[in-house]
């Protein structure tokens, strides 16, 4: 059962896949949300299972359907369809990520489930705007990043490089959540439901508005600059590596540019090197950039004797902006993590015990109490016939049939 929230009481009719609308829903679940996810019977969610793999979830639809119900059902048969118009009646929210158009073939458009449900909160994720023209353009996390300005300020000069991670799909997830959560406060106010629409080009527009300021400043585009800083040239602002220099080892470091910092006679103490305060070419942040391998060749010196979690440990504690460059290993394998909840374990039947992210604010009144994600129609019986009304030879009937 999904966990007791300040969403507890309101039922959400999940009709996702992959990750964008998944991690929406599954955000819902954390705050109390009763989300009954609808999957094709036999197959699921075309995330659930891998062709390498069939008929074992896929760690992510392990990791990204957590807290949720399952049914099974078949929308493109008549009693399939006539099944979930039944449910947009008792639900409060409508969730969808479909390709252009799906769910207005499938006879479950907004327009059709405004008319059976007034107060319905329907909620929609697609690549690119309804009033864009590039709305029916297939979209992935890549397309998007790539059309809303994040890769092109991501990457070095000679090449954008985008992020290694589904910034797209994760990030448009989650303010969609937020979106739905506040149509929610606004239908307690006013009464009624409403529609919403968020494209994930959209989401990365909005994430990128940091490089509109330079933009007005130099009349031009943000500058790629690797790892430095893209406002200003200053130093040191770089990732080094450190010992034993495997792929991941390395740590960032930054001193800030504004007036009055510390950070730079605080870094040259640190690491044994209080004569670069006395020299001219280390004066100010930019002239460190200008003779950068000077600057660099005696930071890249000291941190080749350290760990990356050593250096960061010692230039934090010396008020030096640091920060080692954690991978997924790290971090899973840090025990801190999950003694304060943002790792949290569960015992999945066909993957045993893992390790996966959860919910990130903390809020003292929410208590999330993490469910394994469900199996595929596991919550057929409970939904069709506790919520529906259905008998348990109606139930059967309709599993003769194929419809569920």
């Amino acid at each position: 059962m999904a966990c007791k929230g300040p969403l507890s009481g309101y039922k959400v009719l999940d009709m996702t896949q992959f990750e964008s609308g998944t991690v929406c829903t599954e955000t819902l679940a954390w705050l109390g949300a009763e989300v009954i996810k609808v999957e094709r019977p036999k197959t699921g969610e075309l995330g659930r299972y891998s062709v390498d793999d069939p008929g074992k979830d896929t760690y992510g639809f392990l990791i990204m359907n957590m807290n949720k119900k399952s049914i099974t059902c078949n929308a493109k048969t008549p009693e399939g369809l006539a099944l979930l118009k039944k449910l947009v009646e008792k639900c409060d929210v409508v969730v969808e990520n479909m390709g252009p158009g799906s769910m207005d073939r499938l006879g479950l458009s907004y327009e059709v489930c405004h008319s059976i449900n007034g107060r319905i909160i329907y909620a929609s994720i697609k690549g690119f705007a309804l009033d864009s023209p590039y709305r029916d353009y297939p979209a992935f996390d890549p397309i998007a990043t790539h059309t809303g300005g994040l890769v092109a300020a991501t990457g070095f000069p000679e090449m954008p490089v985008k992020a290694g991670i589904s910034v797209a799909d994760s990030g448009t997830g989650i303010q969609m959540a937020l979106g739905i959560t506040a149509a929610l406060l606004q239908r307690e106010r006013e009464g009624k439901g409403q529609r919403i629409d968020l494209a994930m080009q959209d989401f990365i527009i909005g994430l990128s508005r940091a490089s509109w300021e330079p933009y007005y400043n130099t009349g031009k585009p943000p500058r790629r600059v690797g790892n430095g800083m893209p406002l200003e040239d200053v130093a040191p602002s770089d990732t080094y590596p450190c010992k034993p220099f495997g792929i991941n080892d390395y740590v960032h470091i930054y001193c800030s540019r504004a007036p009055g910092s510390r950070h730079w006679p605080n870094l040259c103490k640190a690491i044994g090197r209080e004569d670069l305060l006395e020299d001219p070419d280390m004066a100010t942040p930019h002239s460190r950039y200008v003779h950068r391998e000077k600057c660099d060749t005696a930071i890249k010196a000291w941190c080749a004797q350290h760990t990356k979690q050593e250096a960061m440990d010692i230039l934090s504690k010396a008020d030096v902006p640091a920060g080692a460059l954690l991978d997924v290993d790290d971090i899973t394998k840090d025990d801190q993590y999950v003694k304060r909840g943002m790792l949290v374990e569960v015992e999945h039947p066909q993957r045993g015990k893992i390790r996966v992210p959860g919910f990130a604010p903390r809020m003292s009144q929410l208590h999330i109490d993490y469910q394994c994600s469900p199996g595929l129609g596991e919550h057929n019986l409970e939904i069709y016939g506790d919520m529906l009304g259905l008998s348990e030879k109606e139930i059967q009937e309709l599993v003769d049939k194929k419809v569920i």
